[in-house]
């Protein structure tokens, strides 16, 4: 018996339902076979974590709508069981031990019809193919401004074009980019610049600055096998379309709901990639089973709307060094650590309409060492603020998402030196270290 026969009949010899002749060889094989021996063990592994959670493989109906070419292909019916189909037909599909044992224990323990065992199959196939990248480069575009977080989305702007390189091996690097920002980690430091003069330093990390979302997307292997426990999970809908793609070529379309729980009416909703309801679209190749695509469509009270489009992958393409090394200007202002003041106490004693007020009307005055205790002040803040006018300050609230960030948000109300009137939010968090409210965004 060959390895290839061997895998076969793998299942069927760990169920029980060999003959005796071909148990022997069986067991003969993986006796002096240790590629087959450590599948053997992995499979047998997961078949008893099936099986103790009361959830072993179902039977040939829920397979049917998995591997649909199964349909056609002989078997012997004592053999039909889920796991000994989707097994004995991997090869077929490209599947290695990782895709089946996530398609597996997915189809087995989902009991919801919301998700459909076929678009599983599809999006675990691809986490595979793409588990072993040693560089990728990803550009799309998105809706937001081009200055504001990376995470930062908006129905109601113009798309901007965003775009990550990223190098797995042999050191870890990364660089994203968008028009009014850069973040870039150069296997030392990582490093946000925010366009024309402010910029912020950390140690190496491997997301920093908002830009996890778009990290997570350049891990396609992990991100796809995220969206399935997700899906799982929560019962996302999940469904499998077919269609010729622009090359030609054939494509499978999974389409993900996702929702986030939070409540209509939380100011966070639909702020931010984490915090939206949205539809989201990912095409593969069926020739290559990669991740060719993705769409975004955000679900709002004005209805659908695309909101980030991924229409160039990159896979393990070589990367120019000079990517992940960046020139900052020599004008830069750079974000300091807050200090504990002589008078930190009064300071730490404001509530945030309080610290607010304060923080404005220090502009106002262009007191910029006062305003400094609350925001670092860079020069474009500085000729965007001074001489502001209060007009009013509001009670400050939250967000469902507030016990984890810790912000408040103040509605305030001011006149700009230019007479233009802004209403908004502004977000204040406290500084673990001195206690005092810094503003987080919202200006």
């Amino acid at each position: 018996m060959n390895c290839a026969e061997y895998r076969d009949n793998l299942v069927a010899s760990l169920e029980g339902l060999l003959g005796h002749d071909e148990a022997l060889q069986c067991q003969a094989h993986v006796a002096a076979c240790a590629a087959c021996s450590v599948e053997r063990a992995a499979i047998a592994q997961l078949q008893q974590r099936l099986v103790t959670r009361g959830q072993a493989a179902a039977g040939v109906s829920i397979v049917d709508p998995v591997m649909r070419q199964v349909q056609a292909m002989p078997v012997k019916p004592e053999r039909n069981t889920l796991m000994s189909l989707l097994l004995k037909h991997r090869w077929g599909f490209g599947l290695g031990v990782t895709a089946v044992a996530v398609a597996i224990i997915l189809l087995t323990v989902v009991s919801s019809p919301k998700i459909e065992a076929a678009a599983v199959v599809v999006m675990a196939r691809g986490a595979e193919v793409a588990a072993k990248l040693t560089t990728i480069h990803i550009r799309g575009q998105v809706r937001t401004s081009p200055q504001d977080n990376f995470s930062y989305i908006n129905p109601k702007l113009d798309f901007v074009p965003v775009e990550l390189w990223k190098q797995f091996e042999p050191e870890l690097k990364w660089r994203v980019d968008k028009p009014g920002r850069t973040a870039v980690m150069d296997g030392q430091s990582t490093v946000l610049f925010i366009k024309p003069d402010y910029a912020l330093k950390v140690r190496r990390s491997s997301s920093a600055f908002d830009t996890q979302w778009l990290q997570e997307m350049a891990d396609v292997s992990g991100m796809l096998n995220k969206e399935l426990r997700a899906s799982k999970a929560h019962g996302w809908p999940v469904t499998l379309s077919h269609e010729q793609g622009p090359d030609g070529k054939p494509k499978s379309i999974v389409t993900v709901e996702a929702r986030t729980g939070l409540p209509n009416g939380d100011y966070l909703k639909n702020k931010f990639f984490g915090t939206a309801d949205t539809r989201r679209v990912y095409v593969f190749d069926d020739q290559s089973q990669l991740l060719e695509s993705v769409k975004i469509y955000l679900h709002a009270d004005a209805g659908e709307k695309l909101v980030f489009e991924l229409d160039q992958i990159d896979y393990n393409q070589p990367i120019d060094p000079g990517v992940f090394q960046f020139q900052l200007p020599p004008n830069v202002a750079w974000q300091q650590e807050m200090q504990i003041l002589p008078d930190n106490a009064k300071y730490a004693a404001l509530t945030p309409e309080q610290a607010a007020r304060a923080f404005f009307e220090a502009c106002g005055r262009e007191d910029w060492n006062e305003a400094g205790k609350f925001c670092a002040m860079t020069g474009m803040l500085k000729n965007y603020l001074g001489g502001v006018e209060v007009i009013s300050i509001g009670n400050s609230f939250t967000s469902a998402l507030s016990a984890i960030s810790g912000a408040r948000f103040v509605p305030y109300e001011v006149k700009l030196k230019g007479g233009y009137v802004k209403k908004w939010n502004l977000a204040l968090k406290r500084d673990r270290k001195t206690g005092r409210w810094f503003v987080d965004g919202g200006i």
